[in-house]
Formats: structure tokens, sequence, C-alpha cells
């Protein structure tokens, strides 16, 4: 983030260089900025006296001996995680049977859970797609195949259960077994072409010598209970065991980091880190779509039953998901409302979106569908400038002309998606502020040697706007605490920094509220970046230190 605004250059806008006063606010702006860094110093010394004073609250994961006794009750005590937080598994009635449970007060940015992918990614055939007998095969030709296999039998549905299943008499049958169970596995055997693919896949494993963990050789039964363990509990990162007990939640108290390949920054393991305060004896929740995560109710719903098999169901049914009569909390409210269109739940099914009675899609499929394609083009664009690292800021015209286009395509998108959807909270509406975000981003870092100082003024009065109404939909639907805020936090304080540098004038003709003028533009710039080290803070990068301290705990055993 920071290398785009380093990008806008160090000469004045014109339209304040102009301006006899234009020197005099500038002067006025640095000299402001300068004094609140120098206030925030003694704060700072203070904050740590009070992280010292509140160091029991990470006292749990500093103590690691326990972890062979906790992980040893968990249903793979031979492949225990990298690193079990505070947290244990309880039997459940929903979804696998189980899920985490707090066992103390857990405040945000706590880590629970660090482990690596027992199966990491998926076969390229499989990539963006919905799993099938291609992974099975894929995961046949690795060298720990039969691990994998025997691992797999305790993930949902297990061997055992699927096993119980067959041999009850279909009236005494769950029926969350038989939606998730029987009718899966009948859909496969009337497929022709996926029943001819499971006897090859059995054959192979024979070949292999892949069996079940009572040494009896795999069947057509086993092959498909191998494909919706995977499509049950896969992410898009891989498969995992420890990470598939956790539940899904449409307002989930944890996130998922991904492991990371790139950088300096890589890691082999995902990390699972509460995102707000939980109490003990309360469930800990993810959200299972991680890419992206901010899609319609409808959609979600499509993907929910395709993917895992169950229902987030109508608006009624939504709303005892949320469990809104229980915990009619501002958060949940707001992923309620966040929903709403022109202030109604919009309809669907299993299925997808209903159509209207004139047969067109509702305004929020259309909005996907856009974004969709959106965001395909920044992800083509940014490969194509990162494969040229030798062009650097010396952006060609055409892919200036494209990355133009995105942002004035982005920024028509989100006016267009507010008339139609009624509501500034909309869940897509963060998603196409972000988007707008990045194509700005990218203009300011690969262009600045296309783009003078006034047109990169004009794009940074864009967008703050943007990224203040995203800053606020966040909040309301994730809380004070979460990383999306902390990023949001300092795209804002990034954004102000750089308009009080270049053109004070411009940044106060947005009449933003709070920022009315230079002083008070000054205090937000202070208080975005102070809120975004504030949050960077309950989440340190240390789970390389706790997977050490762990290997030393279990040494010292």
């Amino acid at each position: 983030m920071e290398a785009a605004w380093n990008a806008f250059g160090t000469d004045s806008d014109s339209s304040d260089s102009e301006d006899d006063g234009g020197a005099a606010r500038r002067e006025k702006a640095t000299r402001l900025m300068q004094q609140y860094n120098t206030q925030s110093a003694h704060q700072d010394k203070q904050a740590s006296k009070a992280d010292d004073n509140n160091s029991s609250l990470i006292s749990f994961q500093l103590s690691f001996d326990d972890q062979k006794l906790r992980t040893a009750s968990l249903p793979w005590p031979n492949n225990p995680p990298l690193y079990l937080g505070p947290a244990y598994v309880e039997k459940i009635k929903l979804g696998g049977g189980r899920g985490y449970t707090a066992m103390q007060n857990i405040p945000p940015g706590t880590c629970i859970l660090v482990e690596e992918p027992l199966v990491k990614g998926w076969s390229e055939q499989q990539v963006g797609k919905r799993l099938g007998l291609e992974s099975i095969q894929h995961l046949f030709e690795k060298d720990n195949a039969q691990s994998i296999v025997q691992c797999m039998e305790q993930l949902h549905p297990t061997k055992d259960k699927v096993d119980s299943v067959y041999q009850n008499n279909s009236d005494n049958i769950a029926p969350l077994d038989k939606i998730q169970i029987v009718d899966m596995i009948s859909s496969m055997d009337g497929d022709t072409t996926h029943s001819q693919h499971v006897q090859f896949l059995i054959a192979y494993a024979k070949e292999k010598g892949v069996v079940n963990s009572n040494g009896t050789q795999l069947n057509s039964r086993d092959i498909n209970r191998l494909l919706l363990t995977m499509r049950y509990n896969g992410f898009d990162s891989g498969l995992y065991l420890h990470f598939s007990i956790f539940n899904h939640d449409e307002d989930p108290n944890c996130i998922k980091f991904r492991p990371s390949t790139e950088g300096t920054q890589q890691r082999p393991y995902s990390e699972a880190r509460k995102t707000r305060h939980v109490k003990k004896g309360e469930a800990l929740t993810l959200h299972y779509l991680e890419n992206p995560r901010e899609v319609s109710h409808a959609t979600r719903r499509k993907i929910l039953w395709d993917q895992h098999r169950f229902d987030i169901g109508d608006e009624e049914a939504f709303k005892k998901f949320l469990r809104l009569a229980e915990d009619s909390s501002a958060i949940k409210q707001a992923v309620y409302q966040s929903e709403l269109v022109h202030g109604s739940f919009p309809e669907s099914d299993k299925t997808g979106a209903k159509e209207g009675s004139d047969g067109d899609l509702p305004a929020a499929c259309n909005i996907e569908n856009s974004l969709d394609d959106l965001e395909d083009m920044v992800v083509e664009l940014q490969a194509i400038l990162e494969s040229k690292p030798d062009e650097g800021k010396f952006m060609s015209s055409a892919s200036f002309e494209r990355a133009a286009a995105l942002e004035l395509t982005a920024w028509e998108l989100i006016t267009a998606s507010e008339a139609s959807l009624g509501n500034n909270h909309h869940i897509l509406l963060s998603r196409c502020r972000r988007l707008h975000l990045d194509s700005i981003e990218i203009l300011l870092e690969y262009c600045s040697s296309i783009l003078d100082n006034k047109a990169s003024t004009e794009l940074m009065a864009r967008f703050l706007p943007s990224a203040l109404e995203l800053l606020e939909s966040q909040k309301l639907r994730l809380g004070n605490d979460h990383t999306d805020v902390a990023r949001t936090s300092n795209d804002i304080s990034m954004g102000i920094q750089a308009l009080l540098s270049h053109s004070p004038k411009r940044l106060l003709s947005l009449e933003l509220e709070g920022m009315r003028t230079l002083d008070q533009c000054s205090r937000m710039e202070h208080f975005f970046r102070k809120e975004k080290e504030r949050i960077e803070k309950l989440f340190p990068k240390d789970a390389d230190n706790i997977i050490a301290m762990v290997k030393e705990a279990y040494s010292n055993n």
C-alpha cells in the first residue's frame, strides 16, 4: 500500500500552487501531523505499560505444556495440529456433530489453531471448479496416500457414519444423513460416467496399495465418501483435519489466514484467530467462503448447499441461523440488514436467486456478475504488471488505459449499485468499494510517470469517500477489531496524508464528516493510523514463535 502513496510525487498540486495560500496550508498541515505524531509518542509509552498489565490475556498462548494432553483427545491424536489454543472439541447436534468451544474468555487476536494442510491445494484440473473424482486420483498419486485416506476416515461424513447409515433401515435414517450422505451417493451412483471413473479408481487404489484402516479394499461407497469428505471439508488452500472441526457461521468470531508462499512472510500453514471477544463456553466459528466472502445471501445459499449440503434458508430461516431471537447484537442485526434491497429481504431457494415476475435477474445478481468480471480484470492486469518488474513505474499506455477504465467502471458500479440496492451498507457495496480502492492503488503504484499531480489528487479525492464508506460498513458487520478494518483504516490514513501533503485545499473541498478544517483532518489521520496499529498489535505475526514453543514443550516432556 505504501508504495502506491510513495508514487504520488513530491510536487504540490497545481490547484494549490496557483493559490497564494496553498504553501501556507501545506505547511500548516505538515506541522499539525508532526504535532500529533509527537503527542502520540507519550501515549504509546502509556499503552505499552497497559499491555504489560494485560499480559494475562495471552498467558494461555505462552503455556504449551498441556498440548499433548489436549490434542490427544482430538480425532487424530497421531496427527496433532502445530498448535491448539484455548479450545476443545464438543459434541453438537448440527453439522458433523462436533465443533470447537472456548475453554475460557478469549480476547480478539488470540491464536486458536495453527495447522498445515493434509492435502496441499488441488490438481490443476480442479482449480476454480467443483471438486470431482480427479481430486481423488490426485490424492492416490501422492506418496502418503495411504496415511491421508486413513485420516479422512474421521472427517465428516466419517466412514463409520456412512457404513452405519447403510446398515440401518431407511425409516431410521436421520434427515440430515439422508440429505448429506444417502441422497448424494445415490445421485453419484446414477451417473454412468461417474460410476465408470469410480471403478477405475478402485483398481488404481488397489494398484497403489491404498486400503481402509481395517485392511479392506476400497469400494465404490468408500470412493464416493472420500469425494463427499473433500467437498464438505475442503478449503481453497487444501484439505485440513483440525480446521474441518470449525462450523460455519454467517456471523463468525474467527478468521482463517491462508498459507503464504510469497514474499518474506512465507508460511506453509493456516492459522485461525479470534476477531472479537468470546466468553467461555461459546462456539468458535468460521465463514466457509474464503474468496470472496462478500457475496449475496442467495449466492451464499447456493454455494453452501452445493458444496456442503446445508441450507441457510430464506428470510425467516436465515434469522434463525443467525440466532437473532437469542442474540440481537448490533453486529448480527447489521449482518441481516446488509442483505436488504430497498428494505426487503430478496427471495431465493437452494438453487440461488429467484427471477422477478418479468423474468429479469435481481439487482444483486447483476452486480455480482459485474464484480466477477471486474475482479478477473484486476487479477489479469496485476499479473501483467508483476511479470514486467523492469517496467516499474513506466506502465505502457495500453495498460494505463485498461487501469484507468477499470477505476472509472468500478466508480460507476458503486453509483449504480447504490441506486439499485437502496442500501448503503449492502454486503455487495463493500465488495464494490474494495474493488474501487484496489483499482486506484494500481494506478498510483504503476502510473506515476503518466499521471500528473492534479490527476493523482483527483484519484485520491475519489479514493477517500469510498474508503470511509467501506470502513463504516465493515465496522457494522465485522466489529471494530477485524483485520479488514485495520486495512481500510490504513487506506484512509494514507489517503488523508497524501492530500494533506499535496492538496489540502482539495481535501477540505470534499467536506468529509469530521474533516472540515486542517486541524480536524490531521486529527482524523492520526486516529485512523493509530487504529490500524492497534488492530495489527492484536494480530501479531507470531505463529512461528508459537510453533517453536510448542516443539520445545514437546521435547521437554
